[in-house]
């Protein structure tokens, strides 16, 4: 009785897809994270700040009383 060869070729294969499964769903992954901090980034250099108007401070007036 002869033993098969395993076959190289097609576990190759195999290999090569997890990794690349694996790999493209990282960089996938990362790509979101980085989208986000950039956004994030943009909104903070546009607002100006905190600026306390008018109606504000009479909305907080009428909480304290």
């Amino acid at each position: 009785m002869k033993k098969q060869q395993p076959d190289l070729n097609r576990r190759s294969l195999l290999k090569a897809i997890t990794v690349g499964s694996a790999a493209s769903a990282a960089i996938a992954v990362t790509g979101v994270s980085v989208a986000q901090a950039t956004e994030s980034n943009v909104s903070k250099k546009d607002s100006n700040g905190y600026k306390e108007t008018a109606h504000i401070r009479s909305y907080y007036d009428s909480l304290r009383g």
